[in-house]
């Protein structure tokens, strides 16, 4: 019965080795570069920030937001090894419905002291009368991080 046991473990062990040699890790130098372009353009949370927390205010009219009605709750700022910037905000639509978030119309103040428009503004869809949601702002790639956002009410 022992024998038989020990026959069983052997045979086991010896297929097993031979699924591994089979099954061989062929990884190059291809799969390594794609690899490390995935973990650069992976998006890490930076952190969380209210909406009325203290950010700058530019001292010149070009680095100004424009006008609008929007302001914001709450954001969440993420950016990746690559230099990525992105804000995942809660913005509030305190004017008519039917309305959109334009890139002029909020801005980024960088650790560089520059601030800068979104490249892309993801919503879904328009705004209605005093609603909030969430709206997903790209800011491209940079070496400087993201310190606050600012929006401009009339």
């Amino acid at each position: 019965m022992l024998a038989r046991y020990l026959l069983m473990v052997i045979a086991s062990i010896g297929s097993f080795s031979a699924y591994a040699a089979d099954n061989g890790d062929d990884i190059g130098l291809g799969d390594i570069k794609n690899s490390i372009e995935k973990s650069q353009d992976t998006m890490h949370y930076v952190r969380t920030m209210d909406g009325s927390v203290y950010v700058p205010e530019p001292k010149q009219n070009r680095d100004k937001p424009a006008h609008s009605y929007f302001s914001l709750e709450s954001y969440d700022i993420y950016s990746s090894q690559g230099g990525k910037r992105m804000v995942q905000a809660m913005v509030t639509n305190n004017s008519g419905g039917g309305i959109t978030l334009k890139p002029k119309q909020i801005k980024a103040y960088f650790g560089n002291e520059h601030y800068v428009s979104p490249t892309r503004i993801d919503q879904d869809g328009s705004f209605a009368q005093g609603e909030t949601k969430s709206v997903t702002l790209y800011f491209g790639e940079t070496d400087a991080s993201i310190l606050g956002l600012l929006t401009r009410a009339y």
